[in-house]
């Protein structure tokens, strides 16, 4: 099982947008997945409501920040899809939860006391951070195998790079074993440019900043038919079947399966 997390210290890079495609990648791959979302925006929570169908009765994220001694409450929304959602009222929540002792590995802890059901149920855990360095945030670093960070073509975009190493780097030397001295945080941060145009100067100059970049795991393009599968709750690559795109796109959709390759393979051993 890996857990992977998917981190930007800023919103609108296509954080959520890859978690959930990268989740839609591994159902058509027959790979058992369990989605958590850990940001109050609920974006990752909304791409599997509809009209007949919607969370608001069901287990969410802050019984397990609540309570790490909880089992798996997980709700299945599609063949080899779970979903823990996650709660508006979230960073409220989490305020309350400033206090308490380890307030950083609560959902550590719910991951130990739960590792052999989860490791028998999922081949992969999926978590949709906050787009801010916040105490949800760090919960969701701390469990992960690796962490996913897009960027986008800007100045802020590349300067995120420096920010989320800097963060994860203190949050590593701050969460430590007191008897052992060694951390629990041992995620791998790789980094993914995401929504690059092939005509602008702007996105060619985010290119050359990438070679100066270590671990750059790939580039998605920006692409329409991504965000109108977003739109219409649906993975890339089913839509762009569905609409009769295959072929036409089969360059875009042989890059994206690579990038999730990557993603998939990337630091194991």
């Amino acid at each position: 099982m890996q857990v992977i997390s998917f981190m930007a210290i800023k919103g609108g890079v296509g954080k959520t947008t890859m978690a959930f495609q990268f989740a839609k990648y591994l159902q058509e791959n027959n790979k058992s997945t369990l989605l958590i979302d850990l940001d109050s925006q609920k974006s990752l929570t909304g791409t599997f409501e509809t009209k007949d169908f919607n969370f608001k009765d069901k287990h969410n994220i802050s019984e397990i920040l609540s309570n790490p001694q909880i089992g798996i409450i997980a709700t299945t929304v599609e063949k080899n899809i779970d979903v823990i959602p996650s709660t508006s009222n979230l960073e409220e929540i989490a305020d309350n939860l400033a206090t308490k002792p380890n307030k950083e590995l609560l959902l550590f802890m719910w991951f130990v006391k739960n590792s052999k059901e989860l490791n028998q149920k999922y081949d992969y855990i999926i978590l949709d951070l906050p787009p801010a360095w916040n105490l949800l945030t760090k919960n969701g670093v701390a469990v992960a195998d690796k962490v996913i960070s897009p960027m986008e073509p800007s100045r802020f975009g590349y300067e995120s790079h420096t920010k989320v190493l800097q963060s994860v780097s203190t949050l590593k030397n701050e969460v430590v074993d007191p008897v052992s001295g060694k951390s629990y945080v041992s995620a791998k941060i790789y980094f993914l440019g995401n929504r690059v145009k092939h005509n602008t100067n702007s996105s060619k100059e985010f290119l050359e900043a990438l070679k100066n970049i270590n671990d750059v795991i790939g580039i998605v393009p920006e692409k329409e038919a991504i965000n109108t599968s977003m739109l219409l709750k649906k993975g890339i690559f089913d839509y762009l079947e569905e609409t009769g795109q295959t072929h036409t796109q089969n360059k875009f959709i042989a890059s994206l399966k690579k990038v999730f390759n990557q993603i998939e393979t990337k630091g194991i051993e």
